[in-house]
């Protein structure tokens, strides 16, 4: 074949060469997946004349003998050079790392673009993207390959033009080479590369056959319904014997038919069995038919090979020149959003260092929101946008409650209270009515005194340190002299004018008997709040589910050398056990100054009620006085005279009034220390509390295994990671390109 020889060709090639390279070298990076190309590709059923039509645009004969340029999808590219040649390759279509190399590495090149070496060529090129070339191929391999067969052709005569051609459209199974799989396998591809909106469609549809029902144009319909690009090539028309049939083609092509708006043209293709034809042959045996009627009767710009390759070269033309702008949007938007999804992954995790310093960020920004929430500081973070993770504010007002739950209703019996004039010997808190609830939740301590409900995430794992929920019911209101007075009486020995000093650490453990499970109860629900709060901020510090569940397990449990947080809230929880042992276990005991100034004042007003007593019989004695003179009381009315106490009244009073002063300082003092030591230390601000489960010294003490098993990547997100930075890769590439 003798590729000067054609004189059809126009003096310059079909468009800008510059623009056109630019896009062969887009598609080169394998970016058409990201971004879709302007392109040309010829679609048709198998032996349609696809492989003719582009013979002669390309002036390339593809060898015929197996048709293997009709199992994969075949870029053709036409640059005019000063010298002949064909540069074979493959594009590979996402294939491993090993094969890929093995895919990229294939290269075949001549000085010629006729050469008896392309048969073996194309052979060896379906060899490696694993077509299976017979059903006698040892090798194996499937029938159809997803990867690209490149074809770069170069003469000096040479249009500059980009053809994809795919695999012919097929209904019979052929034994040993194909099957029903692959026949839906190339209608897949076919839709696939027809599809895209920047894609114009060479239909390819013989004369000789049933056009209105060809498959191609029905697949081309659904991708392009409009038509408006879809340039139908009708073939063959040498083998349209029939009037009728040749009238239908030239209705088509006069544009009668208005299922296209870019219309059909009409080529001659080589014989089918003429395999030493050149183009020239091809040529003349076309204007021979075309001089003949009714052929000579249609468009001259409709009519053969020149006139096809001059329209699809402006169709080509136009649409790379209206698509380039929204081409290199679309490549800058798809590079911003690989590397914000990249950026979003963190950095690569493969190596021990690359581990430890990931988590070091987790435990950065962990810190750095856990202060936040400390310090009250919640306009610095949107996740304080949430009430439930307002830390320090929870903590305060659950604690009020408790102080709150404590002094009004901490203690088992109300102390007695002088019915004479009203004033209650304790500690003047209002008397508590309440019933209890039907269900006992873990607010239920504090009466719902707030609105919000003590947190239950994660109460599962920590079953085994939190107390049961509790509801305070309000103090017993029954004669509190003579309870204590039963209780002296059943423990008295020879004492006299005194009382043991076992009977004030008998009495106040009674009276502060629903101290511990108020404590416990309020402890637990500090621990709920705080394990909520650790794991809302854990989950805002480490994006990655896998990576976050793995840290969780490991923070929850612990490690050698590292308590995990149920070994923390452990502590908090043996904290408050301790102090309750400290008042109910050990001596009572105190040097409060106000425990002797409450005795004396309630001393005191006994005194004054006994002074009060006396005075009032000294009076009934006056008035007795003046009646025997027959005079007027000098009072009125006379009030009986209080009756003396005896030694046992006077006992429990003292017991009631030691208990009453005592009690008062020392809850004072409990509900102050188990603010401060079993929650602001122990929970809150310890430097081995739950707060500081995760800090940057807890990732230093990680060892390689741990990292490992918490932050190692798996491998689907190895191969996300991979695929971005190619990704990455193949854009920035084809901006620089774009930008040359």
């Amino acid at each position: 074949m003798d590729a000067s020889s054609d004189k059809d060709k126009p003096s310059q090639g079909l468009g800008s060469r510059a623009l056109l390279d630019k896009v062969d070298k887009l598609r080169e990076l394998g970016i058409s997946h990201l971004v879709p190309l302007p392109q040309m590709v010829v679609v048709g059923d198998q032996s349609a004349g696809k492989s003719s039509v582009l013979e002669s645009l390309t002036g390339f004969q593809f060898p015929r003998s197996a048709t293997l340029c009709t199992r994969h999808a075949t870029e053709i590219i036409c640059r005019r050079e000063p010298t002949e040649s064909v540069v074979v390759s493959i594009i590979p279509h996402n294939p491993s790392p090993e094969r890929e190399k093995l895919v990229r590495e294939f290269r075949r090149s001549t000085d010629k673009i006729t050469s008896d070496d392309f048969p073996k060529i194309f052979e060896d090129a379906a060899k490696v993207m694993g077509i299976r070339i017979s059903d006698e191929d040892g090798n194996g391999g499937s029938a159809f390959s997803l990867d690209i067969l490149k074809v770069e052709i170069s003469y000096p005569n040479a249009d500059h033009l980009t053809v994809i051609d795919v695999p012919g459209m097929f209904e019979t199974v052929t034994p040993g080479l194909t099957t029903e799989s692959d026949i839906d396998l190339v209608k897949n591809m076919v839709k696939r590369y027809i599809q895209e909106t920047r894609t114009i469609i060479l239909a390819v549809v013989p004369c000789n056959g049933d056009i209105a029902n060809q498959k191609i144009l029905r697949l081309a319909a659904e991708a392009d319904p409009k038509g408006k690009r879809t340039l139908g090539v009708l073939t063959k028309p040498d083998l349209a014997i029939e009037n009728a049939t040749k009238a239908v083609v030239c209705d088509l092509v006069r544009g009668k038919r208005r299922d296209l708006h870019l219309g059909y043209c009409v080529v001659k293709n080589l014989g089918a069995d003429d395999k030493s034809g050149t183009m020239d042959t091809r040529h003349a045996q076309e204007q021979a038919l075309f001089g003949q009627a009714p052929w000579n009767t249609l468009p001259a710009d409709r009519l053969g090979v020149p006139a096809l390759r001059s329209r699809i070269g402006s169709l080509l033309m136009d649409r790379t020149r209206a698509e380039f702008p929204l081409v290199k949007a679309e490549i800058m938007a798809n590079l911003k959003k690989s590397q914000d999804l990249l950026y979003d992954m963190g950095e690569s995790r493969s190596t021990t260092d690359q581990q430890r310093a990931y988590v070091g960020k987790i435990a950065s920004e962990f810190t750095r929101i856990k202060n936040y929430g400390l310090d009250a500081y919640y306009t610095r973070h949107r996740l304080f946008e949430d009430d439930e993770m307002r830390l320090i504010t929870r903590i305060r007002a659950i604690n009020e409650a408790f102080a709150h739950t404590m002094y009004s209703k901490g203690h088992t019996k109300e102390f007695h209270q002088d019915d004479e004039d009203g004033v209650e010997s304790g500690s003047g808190s209002p008397r508590v009515t309440s019933s209890e609830p039907d269900e006992i939740g873990r607010s239920s301590l504090y009466n719902n005194e707030f609105s919000f409900d003590i947190p239950r995430l994660g109460e599962e794992d920590l079953g085994d340190v939190l107390s049961d929920p509790y509801w305070c019911p309000a103090p017993e209101t029954d004669d509190m002299l003579q309870h204590i007075q039963g209780q002296y009486l059943k423990s008295r020995g020879y004492e006299l004018g005194t009382f043991s000093s076992e009977m004030l650490p008998c009495t106040f453990k009674e009276q502060g008997s629903k101290w511990r499970s108020i404590t416990l109860a309020h402890a637990s629900n500090a621990i709920l709040i705080v394990h909520h709060f650790i794991q809302r901020v854990l989950e805002s510090s480490c994006p990655d589910d896998v990576v976050r569940d793995g840290l969780w397990n490991y923070l929850l449990y612990g490690h050698d050398g590292h308590d995990g947080l149920l070994k923390r809230y452990e502590r908090a929880m043996d904290h408050a056990e301790f102090l309750l042992s400290v008042e109910f276990e050990v001596k009572t005991l105190t040097y409060d100054p106000r425990f002797e100034a409450q005795m004396d004042k309630l001393k005191e007003g006994e005194f004054a009620k006994s002074a009060k007593s006396t005075k009032t019989a000294k009076t009934a004695k006056i008035d007795a006085g003046y009646e025997l003179f027959g005079e007027e009381s000098s009072t009125e009315p006379k009030p009986s005279p209080r009756k003396s106490k005896s030694s046992l009244e006077e006992t429990r009073e003292s017991i009631h009034n030691a208990l009453k002063s005592y009690y008062d300082i020392a809850l004072s003092r409990f509900v102050d220390v188990v603010c401060q030591q079993v929650i602001d230390r122990y929970l809150l601000h310890a430097k081995d509390g739950p707060l500081e489960v995760l800090s940057d010294k807890v990732t230093l003490g990680m060892s390689a295994d741990q990292l490992n098993s918490i932050a190692a990547e798996d491998q689907a997100v190895k191969e996300k990671r991979d695929t971005l930075n190619k990704e990455i890769e193949a854009l920035t590439n084809a901006l620089r390109i774009l930008r040359s």
